[in-house]
């Protein structure tokens, strides 16, 4: 039946044959059979991790950990030609405000402007987290060479001797940078209904990411009140501008109500961010640990197990086999990562890839054995 289903197989059994309880032997040989599980092997996500404590740590400055992406490319308009831009967008772990930077390429030099641009503007940075790209990886390497890139100590004084530390994700797995990537998705939508199908000048763009970035800082961080006595809804503006949005700018004869005392502003201010933070904890924090998946305890993977890497970009037949070398465990023990050894053509490379993303064979079939290669060194193997 060339390794068709239950019921197939068993149709044509019954043609010729009546046999007892063949349901449950052909499940017994089918899950069994090698070939049969080498094409039907799929991951198993492991049992979702704890947050990082950039997500969790209150009372801390906006943007003290970031999560950094890029996006694009947007056309503009410059002078009788059309150039493209792409945009880096800076999210605070902690309170999801956004930052957005106007970047006017992909390359090293424009990755280390942008950034220099955003800690001049929003201060000091602890921890910056991004997804492997080359240029992200290359501006890192950049700014161990060349110390002021990336020390703060010429913008604040608070971060002088720490520096920044800058944390790259896995390869191949998106769901480590969901924090910016559901924001890439707001911005998008927000430039979606504004820049449509045009190609704006350059300094328009700039004033629409503006917009743009207002528009995504003033959404609602916990749920609606119900009624009119209650409180409105948490936003990333109630820290940034101490209020949910911007008022409409009074007219020179508007007269204040009241006189304003300069020597309790700061103590207003005080109050407002301690305010803020509060809330922050009693009513956003406890949405942040619930789990709606990834929640059942999976077999762990293991030094040594024969694995797919899986390619949802590929087809399954071009999926690369490979064994486990090197785990990496998240803070709860469980490992989330892994270093696969794979052939590529007459050399062996190393992928690091996440655990979601491998397929564990526990029995390989005879027509795919791993043949060590005569002449080569303990860890150089070929896979056919």
């Amino acid at each position: 039946m060339k390794h068709q289903n239950v019921d197939a197989t068993m149709g044509d059994i019954r043609t010729r044959f009546w046999i007892t309880k063949l349901r449950r032997v052909l499940r017994t040989v089918i899950s069994g059979f090698s070939v049969c599980k080498l094409h039907r092997e799929q991951p198993a996500p492991p049992i979702m991790g704890p947050l990082p404590e950039d997500r969790l740590e209150a009372n801390g400055w906006p943007f003290k950990f970031t999560g950094l992406d890029y996006f694009g490319p947007l056309l503009v308009t410059i002078g009788r030609r059309k150039e493209k831009r792409w945009v880096a967008l800076f999210t605070c772990l902690t309170t999801r405000a956004i930052h957005l930077e106007l970047a006017h390429d992909l390359s090293n030099d424009s990755c280390i402007i942008v950034i220099r641009n955003f800690l001049c503007r929003r201060g000091p940075v602890l921890r910056l987290r991004s997804d492997n790209g080359k240029n992200f990886v290359v501006a890192n390497r950049e700014a161990k060479r060349l110390i002021d890139v990336f020390e703060p100590e010429k913008i604040q004084g608070e971060l002088s001797s720490r520096g920044i530390e800058w944390i790259f994700n896995c390869p191949a797995n998106p769901a480590e940078g969901g924090a910016w990537e559901r924001m890439v998705q707001c911005v998008k939508r927000v430039l979606r209904h504004t820049v449509k199908e045009v190609a704006p000048k350059q300094h328009v763009l700039e004033s629409f990411l503006i917009e743009a970035e207002n528009v995504v800082n003033s959404r609602p961080l916990t749920h609606l009140p119900v009624s009119v006595d209650q409180e409105a809804p948490l936003t990333p503006n109630d820290l940034l501008k101490g209020v949910a949005n911007l008022t409409d700018t009074p007219t020179i004869h508007e007269q204040p109500d009241e006189k304003c005392a300069t020597r309790k502003q700061w103590r207003i201010a005080r109050l407002l961010r301690d305010r803020f933070w509060k809330r922050w904890v009693l009513e956003y924090l406890p949405t942040l640990v619930r789990r709606v998946k990834w929640c059942a305890r999976v077999e762990p993977i293991r030094h040594g197990d024969v694995v797919f890497i899986c390619d949802p970009n590929v087809p399954r037949r071009e999926w690369r086999r490979g064994i486990v070398e090197e785990l990496y465990s998240g803070p709860d023990g469980v490992p989330r990562r892994a270093v696969v050894r794979v052939a590529d053509g007459n050399r062996v490379r190393l992928r690091t890839r996440p655990v979601a993303k491998l397929a564990i064979l526990d029995n390989l079939p005879s027509r795919y054995p791993f043949i060590p290669r005569q002449k080569t060194g303990a860890l150089d193997f070929a896979i056919y």
